[in-house]
């Protein structure tokens, strides 16, 4: 059975749609509080057979997949649940390989909380040694994850307070810190928007380094608080259970704020965006930006 947390989704959501249902028994559809404009798509997805469930408001891509994940228990038991974001297409087979991984990993006698996708887009996800011959994802995005409904059963659901970015690397180190292995799928790939993509300029001319054009990934003002909030909340809840986790993911996201505040558009509103991520992480904030700041960030 999968799950699809969808917000303001295009017509690309069908076919995506139709991808995944061609490999399960069952598509839940969660429209996480779409602004006006959505409503005929899924009206037209309901029409279609597909299962949509409406949030009231956006509460976050968490509350959308616990929402959708509920909705399905209350009619069945799923022996597996995949979550899924709106512009995620596995490729063929995607589920009957990551079954297959988890199926050989039991049987090898490993317990296994979920198997993760092992690309997206053709870009390897980073892995983190193995075992027993299966190897250990990193920090896998959400999107592609396969759970055994045994690892609901024994964990939960995910962290609502995130709200947004970090869900996916709260509930691996969740998972992991109750003993559970997170593995990659043999051959699950999925097409994915991996986001906004600029190049690298100074004075306008690209940035080379080693021969190669410097890239980097924009996220808007808003966003970027959720990155620097929701990754210092992590690394202080897991810095004494996993520092090599936090360490290596500190390395990445330290990489990924220079580049984004020495290239970016509109870098004060970034800056102060990030400060008060930090900020708000060291206080304990969760949930949604607070509107006063998220008005200034948008202006």
């Amino acid at each position: 059975m999968a799950v699809i947390a969808a917000y303001r989704p295009g017509p690309a959501l069908r076919e995506n749609i139709a991808g995944i249902a061609r490999q399960v028994s069952r598509v839940v559809v969660v429209d996480d509080g779409s602004p006006a404009g959505s409503e005929e798509l899924f009206a037209e997805l309901r029409a279609e057979g597909v299962t949509v469930v409406t949030q009231p408001s956006n509460k976050g891509i968490a509350a959308a997949l616990n929402a959708g994940i509920a909705h399905a228990r209350e009619e069945s038991e799923p022996d597996y649940f995949l979550t899924f974001d709106q512009d995620s297409l596995p490729g063929p087979g995607y589920v009957a390989a990551a079954v297959d991984t988890c199926r050989r990993a039991q049987l090898a006698g490993l317990r296994v909380g979920f198997i993760s996708a092992s690309s997206y887009s053709g870009h390897p996800i980073p892995v983190r040694g193995s075992v027993a011959g299966f190897v250990r994802a990193f920090d896998p995005m959400q999107s592609g994850f396969l759970i055994p409904r045994a690892t609901l059963d024994e964990i939960g659901l995910f962290d609502e307070g995130l709200f947004i970015d970090g869900v996916d690397s709260e509930y691996t180190m969740r998972t992991r810190s109750a003993g559970l292995e997170v593995l990659v799928g043999d051959g699950c790939e999925i097409q994915h928007d991996l986001g906004q993509r600029e190049p690298a300029v100074l004075l306008g001319r690209p940035v080379r380094i080693m021969g190669r054009d410097i890239s980097y990934n924009y996220h808007s003002p808003g966003r970027v608080y959720y990155i620097c909030r929701n990754g210092t909340a992590l690394s202080l809840r897991y810095v004494r259970k996993d520092p090599q986790w936090v360490f290596r993911r500190l390395i990445e996201e330290a990489k990924a704020h220079t580049l984004r505040l020495a290239f970016s558009r509109g870098r004060g509103k970034l800056v102060r965006a990030a400060v008060s991520g930090f900020r708000d992480a060291v206080c304990g904030g969760t949930g949604p930006i607070p509107p006063a700041l998220g008005e200034k960030l948008n202006r």
